[in-house]
């Protein structure tokens, strides 16, 4: 679709394109991430205040990221959160794993976003 006037077709923006599958994936993370608890019971020994916290905090804070998804500090938030739930292992290895599994869902989700952004230069580089 062009604007009245000109010929020159507007530019999708990727950053927009990604808000779905990156909300998306927080929000599998926010029902995910309580799910460890039983596990952390029952296989770790127990649920201490740091876990339950941790855990807590990494809920909330997938929460708040669906709807800061799109700020431009938005994507470092919600890499952040899964460093901190990477660095999780050391409190629970359950979590960790969980946090493993996680990171490598976002570094496919961020390369397939680069590679989006890529082409998207190739393709509207002038001639």
């Amino acid at each position: 679709m062009t604007t009245p006037g000109t010929d020159e077709v507007p530019r999708p923006d990727p950053r927009r394109a990604f808000r779905g599958p990156a909300s998306a994936c927080l929000v599998l993370q926010a029902i995910a991430v309580p799910l460890v608890l039983p596990v952390m019971n029952y296989v770790e020994g127990g649920i201490t205040a740091p876990k339950l916290i941790l855990v807590v905090v990494l809920a909330v804070g997938m929460i708040v990221g669906c709807i800061v998804i799109l700020r431009p500090w938005g994507l470092p938030f919600a890499v952040g959160l899964q460093v901190l739930m990477l660095l999780g292992w050391v409190l629970s290895p359950s979590l960790g794993v969980m946090g493993l599994i996680f990171c490598l869902v976002w570094g496919l989700m961020l390369w397939m976003r680069r590679e989006v952004i890529r082409r998207q230069e190739a393709w509207f580089a002038p001639q």
